[in-house]
């Protein structure tokens, strides 16, 4: 019961701002606005279907040309590539330099 009153007050509240803002230019504005999203979002459906059909052609190309050992070698070279690769090391501090401590060490360099 406490949830029908609650959607009621905010059902109230969504009438009286629309009521308080039906000049014709606000509703007209967030029906621009949520066209616009629609539009951007079947945009963004549409490059991803682009996408994944250039994807397939791509593969599909690679296969019939028998180029899909050359790709497996040079991913694994890459893979390689990538593990062999050294992260920097950072030297710990043993304790956090105070305020003034850093401002100094600043000075002297």
């Amino acid at each position: 019961m406490a949830n029908v009153e609650r959607l009621t007050k905010r059902l109230e509240k969504m009438e009286n701002w629309v009521s308080e803002n039906s000049d014709g230019d606000t509703m007209a504005n967030i029906h621009y606005l949520i066209k616009s999203v629609r539009q951007a979002g079947d945009m963004l459906q549409n490059e991803q279907q682009n996408f994944g059909n250039f994807k397939n052609l791509v593969f599909e190309w690679m296969k019939d040309r028998e180029h899909g050992d050359d790709w497996n070698e040079w991913i694994k070279e890459k893979e390689n590539a990538v593990q062999e690769q050294q992260t920097e090391e950072i030297p710990v501090q043993e304790e956090a330099e105070g305020g003034e401590e850093a401002v100094e060490a600043q000075e002297e360099e």
